[in-house]
């Protein structure tokens, strides 16, 4: 058999498939174009209301919130009550943690406003109230999230929860290391475990602080 004849071979017995392929295709879109059309210009119109969402709330918003929270959080460092009530609820001249939080819910600053108004009742004192705005902050911040599973902890530690305490304690130093918090964690993580019994949990943890 020549080339040519096994070119045109390989031809037959392949056009019927690609025939019957085709004609199932075409078959399908002329029974189902409007479906197919309705739900190509469904997908349009939620990436269309995306990127409009995106550019003309969401970023102008974030950038609103991040400038926003920076008086608050001045005013938090100053440290006395008073001061941190401000922090938390606002005044006259500018929205406390809360209001950022609820008013820009959906920007990271939101999420950052959620930790620092738990850290607000915690110096306030009402720890119930500490715990829930801090279980709100998400894992998108990495400057403050390691901190705050440590607060999560100390709070789950003083009303009695070990088993919470634990938990919050191990997700502390489960990362990269902060100088600070990272070995303060390690050893209530090691103390914990020693009240638990768990001894070889507890050598682990303070031989982790003498390499860290």
């Amino acid at each position: 058999m020549t080339n040519k004849e096994k070119i045109g071979a390989k031809k037959e017995s392949v056009t019927p498939q690609k025939k019957s392929f085709v004609a199932k295709t075409i078959t399908f879109f002329t029974k189902y174009n409007k479906i197919v059309y309705g739900v190509i210009i469904g997908i349009l119109i939620v990436i269309t209301a995306l990127l409009a969402f995106n550019r003309f709330y969401l970023t102008p918003n974030s950038e609103k919130a991040s400038l926003m929270i920076l008086k608050p959080i001045e005013k938090f460092m100053v440290g006395d009550s008073a001061s941190v009530l401000i922090a938390l609820e606002g005044d006259d001249e500018f929205d406390g943690f809360l209001s950022i939080a609820k008013r820009y819910s959906l920007t990271k600053t939101a999420n950052t406003a959620n930790y620092f108004a738990g850290l607000c009742y915690l110096k306030l004192n009402d720890k119930e109230e500490a715990l829930k705005y801090l279980l709100k902050f998400k894992h998108k911040d990495e400057v403050h999230w390691y901190a705050c599973q440590a607060v999560i902890g100390d709070i789950y530690d003083d009303l009695g929860d070990t088993k919470k305490a634990l938990k919050y304690y191990e997700s502390a130093v489960d990362g990269e290391n902060d100088p600070y918090f990272t070995p303060i964690s390690l050893f209530k993580l090691g103390q914990m475990y020693e009240r638990e019994e768990q001894w070889e949990k507890a050598i682990e943890s303070y031989t982790r602080i003498e390499k860290d």
